[in-house]
């Protein structure tokens, strides 16, 4: 007897193959959206957080800009007690953040001279690629070499 709905609840042995695939799909499709949903919910409540975050990061930074700001205008303010004019207290507080900025722009460049791409990232990589290809590197050894290939001497089975 062939069951023409499509009701779960029927025993799969009353169900025609048709019937059973579309079943199938229907099952599949249901699972897919539910997923799809607890993905867009998820990424909503994290998107939500990420913008708090965000808007958090931005009022401190500037905050940390403004108090920046203040603390060079008290160096200057300090170096005018001192008796220097105003122009030049306010010119040596400049000139002493050009000179770090320019010491820590050497030491970047430096450093940036001596980087190298990540060599056995890219070997490790490369050979990945080259397994899949189903290729042999030069040194790598395969089930088909002998002992004597492998080791260039003959070793006896005997005990002497």
């Amino acid at each position: 007897m062939i069951n023409t709905t499509n009701d779960p609840s029927t025993p799969p042995t009353q169900r025609s193959i048709g019937e059973l695939v579309q079943s199938i799909r229907d099952e599949l499709l249901g699972v897919v959206h539910h997923e799809i949903d607890i993905a867009k919910k998820e990424f909503t409540a994290l998107a939500i957080k990420v913008g708090i975050i965000a808007a958090c990061a931005a009022v401190l930074l500037f905050l940390l800009l403004s108090a920046w700001v203040m603390l060079l205008f008290a160096a200057a303010t300090g170096l005018q007690k001192t008796g220097l004019p105003d122009w030049a207290s306010f010119l040596i507080v400049a000139g002493v953040f050009i000179v770090i900025g320019a010491i820590l722009g050497l030491v970047a460049f430096l450093v940036f001279k001596k980087l190298k791409a990540p060599e056995t990232t890219i070997e490790t990589a490369q050979s990945a690629v080259s397994a899949v290809q189903g290729k042999r590197r030069q040194n790598a050894v395969s089930y088909d070499d002998t002992f004597d290939e492998l080791y260039g001497k003959q070793v006896s089975a005997r005990t002497d």
